[in-house]
């Protein structure tokens, strides 16, 4: 049977290393870091003998200088993920924190390094390494890591009887591996990374937002996607649309019927910012309604207003925000069974009936109890004291967390902090018709995902990791970014990216496949 796995060739970019980032007639270039007599005057060593490091919960089991030739092949891969070809040499380290929090650093060799470490995060509930971050860092020069923050995901019932390991997956696991990262770093090139930062989306992106709450320190700029502000709210709006397809088969929606809503929300409102492209540019100001989706019986149409509408309280408190106009609801049960998360994370019981689910009851209670799977405080004033920035993505049509969700975040931390402090350090960019960090209709690509290759060329215009490094090594905040559809290695159209509360509408004239022809405007 040939074999199903996608391969990318990753080889080294015009901007792959540096500290001081300038334009060129290729876009954005990194200078090198040049190391001084003084870097190796400090006691730099050799990647082999990464493994006699010593620190408090540190364990280098395996450090291994990497000479492509011409490719090197990463050899674990999970099924179906990317098949990374690497063919620049590095310094893999493979480590554990404490007992099980295991991870990698791959640093590129010395005359490589742009002096910048970058962490990377997982999607969904971890339990792997995310080998194309690797991968993504490593092309662009950053010493970069990756942990599967203290178990295995294929592992059954891994939470229960480690009652530790959920607090590892809620936030230790990355806040301890990037500690142990910077002794490594330090130990390898004689001197500690002048800039941090981190990337994640989905369980990533609530991971860059644990981060930013709990260790300020950790990170100069983190870049947060999809991540709303609590695990428990999206699996209780899966576990409730699992339950009614058990019980009451004959209203639950196939994932067919998701998308014709999704799509008669779209025809009633695509024209609203002035171009049919199949988009909804500001779905908070769709008035579409469930009901006037053809074809629907009215059974199904009950359900998808109750799955599609916030998760509510008994005393109608909204416990996690629902979804607007456009978005194709993602229908999944986790590990194909409902009730893992309550059940196994909470009740500690593998066979919990899930029947027994009360949102009122269970969402407040899980997330009382385990540390980092609601991360809801705006209280994150430390991390813009000490000169952090942050920006959040997401994707309008994401059919997981909701694009409401990520905005009350970010609604909460400015309320809390006050307008001027959050604008000196937060951004919020919502991507008009994109799916769950990439993917759907809209221009997708603008340097977020590891999976796709960088805009070529790349500038803080277009790549948000370039964007946020102008931002801390330079003061220039981004309020507009650029993104672009990429189909068959071409771009098919762009947009702008606007700062929210603005949304892109079209001028009026012009090709509306640029974005040049669009602006950004409230309202």
């Amino acid at each position: 049977m040939p074999s199903t796995r996608k391969t990318m060739a990753l080889t080294p970019l015009a901007f792959a290393a540096g500290l001081l980032i300038h334009t060129s007639s290729a876009g954005q270039v990194i200078e090198p870091y040049t190391f001084s007599s003084r870097d190796l005057a400090s006691g730099a060593v050799s990647c082999e003998q990464l493994t006699t490091v010593r620190a408090p919960d540190l364990r280098v089991r395996r450090a291994t200088t990497i000479l492509p030739d011409p490719t090197w092949t990463i050899p674990h891969p999970r099924p179906g993920d990317p098949v990374a070809e690497i063919e620049t040499a590095f310094c893999r380290v493979e480590a554990t924190a404490e007992d099980e929090i295991d991870f990698e650093l791959w640093l590129p060799l010395r005359e490589a390094w742009n002096g910048r470490m970058l962490g990377t995060g997982n999607g969904g509930f971890a339990g792997f390494l995310r080998y194309d971050g690797l991968a993504h860092g490593l092309q662009r020069g950053f010493a970069t890591l990756s942990t599967n923050t203290g178990h295995l995901i294929e592992e059954q019932n891994w939470s229960i009887g480690h009652p530790r390991r959920l607090e590892n997956y809620g936030h230790r696991g990355q806040h301890l591996s990037a500690v142990n990262a910077r002794v490594l770093i330090d130990a390898f090139y004689g001197r500690a990374p002048q800039y941090s930062y981190f990337m994640g989306c989905s369980g990533g992106g609530m991971q860059a937002i644990n981060e930013v709450q709990r260790y300020p320190s950790d990170y100069d700029g983190v870049i947060a996607g999809a991540h709303g502000y609590s695990i428990a709210g999206i699996s209780a709006r899966w576990l409730e649309s699992a339950l009614i397809g058990r019980e009451w088969p004959g209203t639950a929606l196939s994932q067919e019927e998701w998308g014709m809503i999704a799509r008669a929300g779209v025809a009633q409102c695509d024209g609203d910012d002035g171009v049919a492209d199949g988009i909804i540019s500001n779905p908070q100001s769709c008035s579409f309604r469930i009901a006037d989706t053809p074809g629907l019986s009215p059974g199904k149409i009950a359900t998808a207003e109750r799955i599609l509408g916030p998760v509510t309280g008994e005393d109608g408190r909204i416990l996690f925000e629902g979804f607007l106009p456009g978005a194709e609801f993602t229908a999944i049960g986790e590990r194909g069974r409902p009730g893992e998360f309550f059940g196994e994370w909470y009740y500690r019981d593998p066979d919990w009936d899930a029947s027994l689910f009360d949102a009122t009851r269970d969402v407040p209670l899980i997330e009382n109890a385990i540390p980092g799977v609601v991360f809801s405080t705006p209280h994150i004033g430390a991390f813009a004291r000490r000169g952090g920035k942050l920006i959040s993505y997401q994707g309008w049509d994401d059919g997981i967390v909701p694009g409401e969700a990520t905005i009350a975040y970010y609604q909460g931390v400015r309320d809390y902090l006050g307008e001027e402090m959050t604008d000196s350090f937060y951004r919020l960019f919502l991507a008009p018709g994109v799916d769950h960090c990439a993917g759907g209709v809209g221009a997708d690509t603008f340097g977020q995902t590891f999976l796709a290759p960088s805009p070529d060329p790349a500038t803080p215009q277009n790549d948000i990791l370039l964007a946020m490094m102008r931002w801390v090594e330079e003061g220039i905040a981004p309020d507009q970014l650029e993104a672009a559809k990429v189909e068959d290695g071409k771009v098919s159209f762009s947009r702008p990216l606007c700062r929210f509360p603005a949304h892109p509408v079209y001028k009026g004239s012009g090709d509306p496949d640029m974005a040049e022809n669009f602006t950004c405007e409230t309202g």
